[in-house]
């Protein structure tokens, strides 16, 4: 998540819904309204793996991307784990080689976070009682990456209110994962002038230029003065994306001459791909594009900065769906030591134990791909040699969490 260059790329227009798809493996894609003059546009890929006699004896996954706007049917299939990547090559351990994998566009236009949960909500009610009935039963994981989090936050919390006080069983929700979610945005903002100091990235005036801004951010916080927090926070990635000559998503990542990232070519590149082939390929009708829309951050920024941990906590206190938290150690922007902090922060009936839970060294092949530290339904990742997309960055470690906290309790 940067909200220095934000991008909406969203399918819009009349629903759409097919089966042929792209990559050779079975897919299923379309449109669902969940309020007049709201659709969002979904992707559904089918589970390759080879010994299972129905995709419906694996996991579904749904994947939220962040930004805000980040439509995931494009950045978190083609650029994450999706089967191909955006060159329609293939992607050797994606995710769908093991789970059913549904990616959705949201949120729909604008807005704060309720809309975006409650939108949700009844996105998976029509899809499960309307449109994939088969997989109502089915272990259900649900995926926020960077600002994703939040919306993934909210949305469980919504959907696990609406089925306590109306009585009901919607799914069978098993976990809320977040990887490099802005959960707790001030948790990450407080660790910047420190990081970047002690990486020799900025000098000592700067660092406590940063430090007295995020002082002021923390006062407007507290009267909940959100929006103009939001502003100061703006100037703080301004100032650092004018001294910096890293990538805020990970940091040892090069940049060029233009000061351009990977990230902000890619975008370019997919958003071409997006708006030719996979569109052909998807049979969308001509009026259906992806649109860049630079309003997005403006029109939500009331909501960027506020914290959703008392939803987590909730979560943790009140059920016993798993909260899964993951973090790439070279992230700037959502970095591991914010995570660390409102973790340890959290209110819930684990807190003392988790205080004195040591963390525990996960291996590949013998190679240290991070450590872990886990306490009744909550779990925490360190992922060494990843940024702020575990996934891209470090795969093979994202698919060893996953194979430790998903294939593991089938």
């Amino acid at each position: 998540m940067s909200p220095v260059c934000i991008v909406l790329l969203v399918f819009v227009s009349i629903p759409c819904e097919g089966r042929e798809g792209v990559g050779g493996s079975d897919q299923d894609w379309g449109y669902i309204t969940v309020r007049p003059n709201a659709h969002m546009f979904w992707w559904l890929y089918y589970t390759t793996y080879n010994n299972v006699s129905n995709y419906t004896d694996r996991s579904l996954i749904i994947w939220l991307q962040g930004g805000p706007g980040m439509p995931a049917s494009g950045f978190g299939n083609f650029l994450e784990i999706g089967p191909l990547d955006a060159n329609f090559q293939g992607r050797e351990g994606s995710f769908i080689e093991n789970f059913n994998v549904l990616f959705i566009d949201n949120p729909v236009g604008v807005g704060h976070g309720g809309e975006t949960a409650e939108d949700l909500y009844n996105f998976l009610k029509i899809f499960l009682d309307e449109t994939h009935p088969e997989f109502k039963n089915v272990p259900l994981y649900v995926f926020g990456e960077s600002y994703g989090g939040k919306m993934a936050t909210e949305f469980v919390y919504r959907l696990k209110q609406k089925e306590k006080f109306e009585n009901l069983t919607l799914c069978n929700l098993k976990a809320l994962a977040l990887g490099g979610a802005f959960i707790s945005p001030i948790s990450y903002i407080s660790n910047y002038a420190a990081i970047a100091f002690h990486l020799g990235l900025v000098n000592k005036r700067v660092s406590a230029r940063i430090d007295e801004l995020t002082k002021q951010i923390q006062v407007l916080i507290n009267k909940e003065a959100y929006e103009e927090a939001s502003d100061i926070y703006d100037n703080i990635l301004n100032e650092l994306d004018l001294i910096l000559n890293v990538d805020f998503h990970n940091i040892v990542r090069k940049i060029n001459a233009t000061w351009m990232t990977d990230f902000q070519k890619i975008t370019s590149t997919l958003e071409h791909v997006m708006n030719s082939k996979v569109k052909d390929k998807l049979n969308i009708t001509a009026d259906v594009y992806w649109e860049y829309n630079s309003d997005v951050y403006n029109s939500i920024k009331g909501d960027v900065l506020k914290s959703v941990t008392d939803k987590i906590e909730t979560i943790l206190n009140t059920t016993d769906v798993k909260v899964l938290v993951y973090n790439g150690m070279l992230d700037f922007i959502v970095n591991t030591a914010g995570t660390v902090t409102w973790l340890d922060d959290l209110n819930w009936t684990g807190k003392e134990k988790w205080s004195t839970q040591n963390e525990t060294v996960f291996k590949i092949n013998d190679v240290i791909e991070g450590y872990s530290k886990r306490v009744d339904n909550l779990v925490f990742y360190v992922v060494f040699r990843a940024g702020h997309s575990v996934p891209a960055d470090n795969l093979l470690a994202m698919n060893e969490i996953l194979r430790k906290e998903i294939l593991d309790d089938l």
